[in-house]
């Protein structure tokens, strides 16, 4: 938080040098915390504060003008205000070292333009050149209360936002439309011109020349504070509501964050500036590009989420529970399970939702990142109150394919719905649970003469073949025996799903009887006979 100005009149008894020393040790303490400490670190805050009461002791009615020298720092026009210390000549080396001989701070110093002025000289000397030097890079960063060189003041304090009007004479001052009329000008601001496009441009250069010094830059300090500097050029240009320059800028740092070369360090604090990049208002903007799901960002989007998606996760869940089109459910849905395992945090406690559509999504999204991690929490909705969810519970046990998912799916055989247990009959042949082997033979050998449930017997005989587990033989091949006088043509058609089911067991000991049966000419002798030979097949 920026400290509140106070206007100070030093006294006969102080020493006005103590001033300018303790202004500069503060400089340089700021500028080793910036390169120090993490962004989120209070001590660099404090550091900055710091340096900036330090200046604003020193600053009087005018601005404050530091010459920089071999022998230290002086203050313009007043010569005896001098510093030789130890300090003030490796801070005049730094300085001199980035070609930077006058220092001149305007009364209206603010803490953000400090903050900004050390983070750019903090920087590598040879990046500060490649900038195009350090009045350039100031200019960049917006920086209107500190100049560098031999800057126009009057050009410097012209851009300070004193009135309201203050800011059409900057845009005035960068667009060349100075001469413009004042009823034209009122005429803008009625119709909402906040910017001239030139600003957005010009931030857009900046933030393009930071990414190429990024994707330059190896050591560490540097990497970092360039990184630093990106997020803040991102926050600019967030600030001037140009969302749609920041894409190809993430995309960049999605591409340095991918080098398996950098240091872990490095990708890491990539990573961090991705999600500040993404945050705030440029988080209602990505959603959008999600939901619309465009070729020209997918790739982008898909990667972005695979890097940050613990970050995202929250927003997009939101914005799937109130999705009104498919197109853009699916979208935010494909875009969570890019997320991966960084997205369970987010997405495992709405499976506690009241709303069972909501529940459903979410099985459906952790069925698609397929993390083993998420079947203890579908086990404890695995007997959710609507059908639908509890189908979909086991699609996504399935995608997982565990130890505990099988015994789940299991669980489901009793289920109260049809269309529930046939789905967890064709799961665990899927999976080829040799678990399952018992309970679907329980299915085969429930009393039932009439064969009502001949659909679902079939389905479980389908499953067991798939299984290919040789305690079924036994069964089956009472199955097959049985002569059925109730529902004759619907035994035939058990006997035939058994034989079927026996020809993929591979146990040779059904061949006596399946070639037996298969002397008949009947539709069941032919199917003894293809399970017969297949049998064989198997067996050499």
């Amino acid at each position: 938080m920026e400290q509140p100005r106070q206007s100070i009149k030093l006294n006969n008894d102080q020493d006005e040098n103590a001033l300018l020393d303790a202004a500069l040790n503060a400089l340089a303490k700021a500028m080793k915390a910036l390169n120090f400490y993490p962004p989120e670190h209070p001590q660099r805050e404090e550091c900055l504060s710091a340096a900036f009461g330090q200046l604003v002791n020193l600053v009087r009615d005018d601005e404050l003008i530091l010459l920089w020298s071999r022998d230290g720092c002086t203050v313009a026009d007043r010569a005896a205000l001098k510093s030789t210390s130890t300090t003030a000549k490796a801070l005049a080396r730094e300085m001199l070292t980035r070609k930077l001989q006058r220092l001149i701070i305007l009364p209206q110093l603010s803490l953000p333009d400090l903050k900004a002025f050390l983070a750019i000289v903090s920087a590598d000397a040879a990046a500060i050149y490649d900038g195009g030097g350090i009045e350039a890079e100031m200019l960049r960063s917006g920086i209107t209360t500190i100049g560098a060189n031999e800057v126009d003041l009057s050009l410097l304090k012209g851009l300070q936002p004193e009135e309201p009007e203050s800011r059409e004479e900057e845009a005035d001052l960068l667009t060349g439309s100075a001469e413009q009329e004042p009823a034209e000008q009122a005429e803008q601001a009625e119709e909402g011109e906040e910017e001239e496009p030139l600003d957005v441009r010009f931030s857009q250069l900046g933030m393009d020349i930071l990414l190429g010094m990024l994707k330059a830059e190896k050591k560490e300090a540097q990497f970092l504070q360039v990184a630093r500097e990106v997020i803040d050029a991102a926050e600019e240009l967030k600030r001037q509501g140009a969302f749609e320059t920041l894409p190809p800028a993430i995309e960049v740092l999605l591409d340095v964050q991918a080098e398996e070369q950098r240091p872990a360090a490095q990708r890491e604090f990539i990573r961090y500036a991705l999600e500040q990049i993404s945050g705030g208002a440029m988080t209602a903007y990505l959603l959008e590009r999600i939901e619309e799901r465009s070729a020209e960002n997918e790739a982008m989007l898909d990667r972005l989420c695979a890097v940050i998606g613990h970050s995202l996760a929250y927003p997009l869940i939101q914005r799937l529970c109130v999705a009104e089109s498919l197109h853009a459910r699916k979208a935010i849905a494909i875009a969570l399970t890019r997320s991966g395992v960084a997205a369970l945090p987010a997405l495992i406690p709405m499976l506690k939702d009241e709303r069972w559509y909501v529940v459903r999504n979410m099985v459906t999204i952790l069925g698609e990142i397929g993390s083993v991690e998420a079947v203890s929490a579908l086990q404890l909705v695995v007997r959710h109150p609507e059908p639908k969810v509890r189908k979909e519970i086991i699609k996504a046990l399935l995608k997982i394919n565990s130890q505990g998912a099988a015994q789940t799916i299991i669980s489901l055989l009793d289920d109260e719905d049809e269309e529930v247990v046939w789905q967890a009959i064709y799961s665990l042949g899927t999976i080829r649970s040799r678990a399952a082997v018992r309970p679907l033979l329980e299915i085969l050998t429930v009393p039932d003469a009439f064969l009502k449930e001949l659909a679902l017997k079939k389905n479980a005989l389908a499953a067991i073949g798939r299984i290919g587990d040789r305690q079924a033989t036994a069964t089956l091949l009472d199955i097959i025996g049985r002569r059925g006088w109730l529902a004759p043509g619907r035994w035939q058609e058990l006997k035939i799903a058994t034989a079927a089911a026996l020809g993929q067991l591979g146990d040779e000991t059904a061949i006596p009887l399946l070639k037996k049966l298969a002397r008949r000419n009947t539709p069941l002798g032919s199917a003894c006979g293809d399970a017969a030979d297949n049998l064989e097949r198997l067996a050499k």
